[in-house]
């Protein structure tokens, strides 16, 4: 079942014991309720961060370098994860290619220069700029430059910026939200306890179940990912087939 932020709002002031707004404003509650998702998420991010990972695509533009949010680039990307880039979208025997991080200040002539190929890189590469709160946004560039048009040649795998619970109807977006929902009104109830020293002690109590909470959740993540495909990477020749190789 969905958690909301109105469900949240009332476990907390259940906590609280205040079955009607009285020491507390609806206000300070969800402050509070937001802070202690956030705290929740970041936990989740830290444990497992693909439980947010999703994908995005975009166009190409032949002889631009850079592609922003006019591009459709996403406003909310917190982590890239992996990028593909496709150069010939016509030719229906190209595949799509794996971009590779590049620092900017590692490419040793002009960033901009049409010259530089594949070979120079043995891969595509790209690098990331700016960011989706600054004044020019996100710039993902890519080298070498796509010379080409290319209709969704661009696909990325990302971790979005998880946003504040911004309506009463907004679900949270954890693992296992009946479980630990919860975990998010201790939080807030407990913070809001600590409000003029009112109750220290049960304020102590309630992060304390929300810390093992917590821990729980954290482990439990810990072991989806033991459960999951764990690969080893060729860094050397940037290559995962293990199937096909020559022995010496």
């Amino acid at each position: 079942m969905a958690k909301t932020r109105t469900n949240l709002e009332d476990q907390t002031r259940t906590y609280l014991d205040e079955a009607t707004t009285s020491d507390w404003t609806d206000a300070e509650v969800q402050r509070e309720v937001n802070a202690g998702y956030l705290e929740v998420v970041t936990a989740v991010m830290e444990t497992y961060e693909n439980f947010y990972l999703i994908t995005s695509q975009f166009n190409t533009v032949a002889n631009q370098q850079e592609y922003g949010t006019v591009d459709a680039v996403p406003t909310d990307i917190f982590k890239i994860n992996r990028v593909e880039i496709n150069y010939d979208t016509t030719n229906t025997n190209n595949n799509p290619i794996r971009a590779y991080p590049v620092d900017i200040n590692e490419v040793d002539g002009e960033l901009a220069n049409t010259a530089i190929g594949i070979s120079v890189f043995r891969n595509a590469a790209y690098y990331l700029i700016g960011s989706s709160t600054g004044a020019n946004g996100i710039k993902l560039g890519f080298i070498p430059i796509p010379t080409r048009n290319g209709t969704n040649a661009i696909k990325i795998w990302y971790i979005p910026e998880i946003a504040e619970l911004s309506a009463a109807g907004s679900t949270i977006n954890i693992p296992w939200p009946d479980r630990y929902g919860k975990l998010i009104s201790l939080y807030a109830a407990a913070t809001l306890l600590r409000k003029g020293q009112q109750e220290e002690e049960v304020a102590r109590q309630y992060m304390g179940e929300f810390e093992v909470g917590m821990a729980k959740m954290k482990q439990q993540l810990e072991d989806r990912i033991s459960d999951g495909s764990k690969a080893i990477i060729d860094t050397e020749n940037q290559d995962t087939d293990f199937e096909n190789y020559s022995t010496i």
